[in-house]
């Protein structure tokens, strides 16, 4: 929505707090009068910038977080999120409406919306950029070695898919292929990858405990569509559902994964597609890895085991480079980390600008299912671990509560008359990540024996 159209939206109250906050010379009570002044004064480019290098003083993050993501309406909830996310208390947000940048739009249910309008938003995001330019290191010639995967990924993928289909796939106990099947597919892979996974690895996928990075976002991403299922008599199978898939062009399929990357790893990195944003806009040429990260602030955060350069460097560039995204680079006589846009990337990111932004809810999240069957509270909620402890035991109580899923819990709370499916979609909701697969299947085997038995006498 355009400037104007907001303005006039907007009651008398708004325009005339507008007109003070940027102190201008009219009638503070002809609505007219008062969208004619704003409107001028906002139509000059040099009291504009003004304005918008003042509000990102005053907002500071804020202005990354709504500068740096697609133009749309907030919902109250939304707004009200962001808010608080970036450190500002109540009153804020009536603050803004005066100050000209947010509007709010009043909707059939009387609930208002939220929006800045396109030639505000433009200008915010420009001069966000043009900060961050003049903070990123740029190098004038390519590094000697290059790692560029480009459309590896898929072709990995169907590699994947033809093994399931022509081979007998089983599975352990925990719902995993078995070792000698991980070495058969990643010997058959263009793209390598070290099979020893870390003892603590959650958040980032159903099946992240069980593979390596690649070979797990591949298989979660069919688990996701339906192409694979397990079955339950522990074979990993092939649905007819990937016919569809094979009908698709590379570059279609490319943004297929992309899309269900970035869904998959906003959870425990909230702010991701504001990081993707921002390596798409400025890697156009080499760029310092150290440097963007720099730039990208508060988007990149520690998540529990994984350090801000773990995240960084293995979960966002890495993972990048596997999808065709961007090509790392480095110099034999330095350490420093290179990376760069591929015009494959740019076009996958720029196509329908992905229909993705951020899902300012996910930083609510307050669960963590770990392989082992414990839950990690990181969150407190009252009501929340009041429904937690409905089919769980509490092991551990302090800073992070610890709660174990136990058969026999699952059967006291089935006693107890408790909705075990209810419970089992709440978990998944407030999960930072995916249940892992060795749970999920557990709790739906426990789901179907116990489903159709009496209730134990209390």
């Amino acid at each position: 929505m355009k400037l104007d159209e907001c303005l006039n939206h907007a009651s008398v109250g708004t325009l005339r707090s507008i007109a003070l906050h940027q102190e201008l010379d009219c009638s503070l009570y002809s609505k007219l009068d008062l969208m004619q002044s704003i409107l001028y004064a906002m139509r000059i480019p040099a009291q504009l910038s003004q304005l918008v290098r003042r509000w990102t003083d005053t907002w500071g993050d804020l202005f990354v977080r709504v500068g740096m993501s697609n133009p749309r309406l907030y919902s109250a909830e939304e707004m009200d999120a962001l808010f608080m996310a970036s450190g500002f208390e109540a009153g804020a947000l009536e603050r803004a409406l005066g100050e000209g940048w947010l509007f709010a739009r009043q909707t059939q249910s009387l609930r208002p919306n939220y929006i800045i309008p396109v030639e505000l938003h433009e200008a915010i995001r420009k001069h966000l950029l043009s900060q961050m330019r003049g903070r990123v290191v740029v190098r004038s010639t390519p590094p000697l070695i290059q790692q560029d995967e480009a459309t590896a990924l898929v072709q990995d993928f169907q590699t994947l898919i033809d093994y399931v289909l022509n081979h007998d796939v089983q599975l352990t106990t925990g719902g995993a292929m078995y070792k000698r099947h991980t070495q058969q597919v990643m010997e058959l892979f263009s793209v390598a990858e070290d099979l020893a996974v870390p003892e603590w690895r959650f958040g980032y996928g159903r099946r992240a405990h069980d593979y390596p990075d690649r070979l797990a976002l591949l298989y979660d991403f069919a688990y996701d569509q339906r192409f694979f299922v397990e079955t339950e008599d522990q074979t990993l199978v092939v649905s007819d559902g990937v016919r569809d898939w094979t009908t698709l062009s590379r570059p279609r399929q490319m943004q297929r994964i992309l899309q269900f990357y970035i869904r998959l790893y906003r959870r425990p990195i909230p702010r991701l597609r504001e990081a993707v944003e921002i390596i798409r806009t400025l890697a156009e040429d080499w760029v310092s890895t150290k440097s963007v990260l720099a730039v990208c602030g508060s988007m990149v955060s520690p998540f529990y085991y994984d350090t801000r350069d773990d995240v960084w460097n293995n979960r966002i560039l890495k993972m990048l480079t596997h999808l065709g995204v961007i090509r790392l680079g480095s110099d034999q006589e330095s350490d420093e980390q290179w990376f760069q846009m591929t015009n494959l990337g740019q076009e996958l990111l720029t196509q329908d600008e992905l229909q993705l932004v951020d899902d300012t809810s996910t930083s609510q999240a307050s669960l963590i299912v770990q392989p082992n069957f414990e839950v990690m509270v990181t969150v407190h909620d009252s009501q929340t671990e009041s429904v937690l402890s409905q089919f769980t035991d509490l092991k551990s109580a302090g800073s992070i509560r610890i709660y174990r899923i136990l058969e026999q819990s699952v059967l006291r709370g089935l006693a107890a008359g408790y909705d075990f499916k209810r419970w089992r979609e709440m978990l998944t909701i407030k999960s930072i990540g995916p249940i892992p697969g060795n749970v999920e299947r557990t709790l739906l085997e426990w789901e179907a024996v116990h489903a159709s038995e009496r209730p134990l006498s209390s």
